[in-house]
């Protein structure tokens, strides 16, 4: 039962069921057609045998009449005749029948019958040759043995002589079909016997990708991640095998990705737990502290929570993206307003850090898109603090917010560190930093730009970030969908 459920023979008895219905279907239709066409020409042989026969027994006879031969050397003739045409040669004599009337023989050839006994009236094939008309039949014998009969007449000129008749056994015509069958079914077993080693071969070239194929996903399951298919053609099962080994260079690096992630995010975790359990145990125990630097410790603890919620807010927002489970936001938000309004947020944190930030609207009319403001105030933000956290004393930020194309333009300009061109396809992994050593020193929970590029994704867009090299500064880029606002926008941002 289990052999039955494999692939490879259900192949193998699907492709000889067809093979065999096929060429048997072929091999009914060919032999019939074979059989009808093989009856027809043993039928015109047996005419045109009977037709001879009857010539040349009318010479004979008239060589006969004359005295030239005797009745035995007729029959001798006759003899010679059976031998070459391996039939029964009987001969029916009518007695002298002659018409030299013109119009009469004019009938005569225009279907007019020949005499015919009564007593052979009862037989198909002497009506048909007394009206020059050579059929052949096939009836019982008097043995009652299934035997093949044709006449024609024995005519001189305008006289009847009488009637050749040619039987041969039914067993004759039936060999020479045989034969012919014989011949289509070893034609046709030869050629299924080819066709059933074809689909073996067939089945199995099938089979054998797809047991590479299994035991290399089988491989992957169990842990090896380096294994890929190497030995693949050309064909449908080459383009598999190629969306095989995609698939698992997806799967390590997701794998991986999960591992830096996992080993990121608890090293993230264990920094500002570490630092507030050392505060409080500090707080505990430690009687000699002063109320300064209680209120100190106090001040560093509630940092290090704010830090800590703000990456755990992070990290489900994120998770709910991974998932496809964020919902996108349909509220109508104008641009002009919404980059006002932040702007005058992050003002303030600029001016601190002497940082000159500028916005430039581009937009000569009133525009609107369709988010939720929780979702592009974060995508903002995000743009924003890196810009300000990175860019020195002195420096500049210019936050451009535009449209081109249908689409919003979000484009954040700064004057910082920029950024080597090695790491500006790493920029958007989670955790990741291109200076790890001075990063430490700035705050931050390393999944900003992460978080803003799963943003702009899950409504349609894209984003892009663009540095010079080291030392010229860095562009950030972030291109949101725009579908057709209403006239009143019903939410400001």
């Amino acid at each position: 039962m289990k052999k039955l459920q494999s692939l490879r023979v259900r192949l193998i008895l699907a492709y000889a069921g067809l093979i065999v219905l096929g060429f048997g279907g072929l091999a009914l239709i060919a032999g019939q057609q074979i059989s009808n066409a093989a009856r027809d020409d043993y039928e015109l042989q047996l005419s045109n045998e009977v037709i001879l026969v009857g010539r040349g027994v009318a010479q004979s006879i008239r060589e006969y009449e004359k005295g030239d031969i005797s009745e035995d050397e007729l029959y001798e003739i006759v003899a010679d005749y059976e031998s070459q045409t391996e039939a029964s040669i009987g001969l029916y004599f009518v007695g002298v029948v002659t018409d030299q009337n013109p119009s009469d023989r004019d009938r005569q050839h225009n279907g007019q019958k020949w005499h015919l006994p009564q007593d052979l009236e009862v037989y198909e094939e002497f009506v048909a040759a007394s009206h020059n008309t050579i059929i052949v039949v096939q009836r019982n014998n008097d043995e009652g043995e299934s035997t093949i009969y044709t006449a024609a007449p024995i005519v001189d000129g305008l006289r009847l002589i009488g009637y050749v008749h040619l039987s041969e056994p039914a067993s004759q015509l039936q060999r020479a079909l045989y034969k012919r069958w014989s011949a289509l079914g070893l034609g046709v077993l030869a050629i299924t016997g080819v066709a059933l080693l074809a689909s073996v071969w067939l089945s199995t070239s099938l089979i054998r990708p797809l047991g590479k194929l299994r035991d290399s996903a089988l491989r992957l399951s169990q842990g090896d991640l380096a294994h890929r298919i190497t030995d693949y053609g050309t064909n449908e099962f080459g383009e598999v095998a190629k969306a095989f080994n995609q698939m698992a260079d997806r799967v390590k690096a997701m794998i991986e990705e999960q591992r830096a992630f996992a080993s990121n995010t608890s090293h993230e975790l264990r920094t500002p737990l570490t630092t507030m359990r050392l505060r409080t145990e500090a707080l505990r125990y430690d009687d000699s502290m002063t109320d300064t630097d209680r209120e100190q410790y106090i001040v560093e603890i509630d940092e290090e929570l704010i830090r800590l919620s703000g990456l755990v807010e992070d990290l489900i927002l994120l998770s709910r993206f991974d998932a496809g489970r964020a919902e996108r936001g349909q509220e109508w938000i104008d641009l002009a307003r919404f980059a006002h309004s932040l702007y005058q947020a992050f003002s303030i944190q600029a001016a601190e850090k002497d940082i000159t930030l500028q916005v430039e609207v581009q937009i000569e009319q009133p525009e609107a898109i369709e988010a939720s403001l929780n979702h592009l105030t974060i995508l903002c933000r995000n743009l924003l603090e890196n810009a300000i956290k990175y860019t020195p004393a002195g420096g500049r930020v210019v936050w451009r917010v535009g449209t081109r194309d249908g689409q919003a333009l979000f484009t954040v300009q700064d004057t910082g560190p920029g950024i080597a061109p090695e790491h500006l396809p790493h920029l958007f992994e989670r955790f990741y930093r291109a200076d790890k050593a001075r990063s430490r020193s700035i705050q931050g929970t390393g999944l900003g730009l992460a978080l803003a590029k799963s943003i702009v994704e899950a409504y349609n867009g894209r984003i892009e970030i663009n540095s010079p090299g080291v030392g010229q500064g860095t562009t950030v880029t972030a291109y949101w969908p725009m579908p057709h606002a209403p006239l009143e926008i019903t939410s400001q941002g």
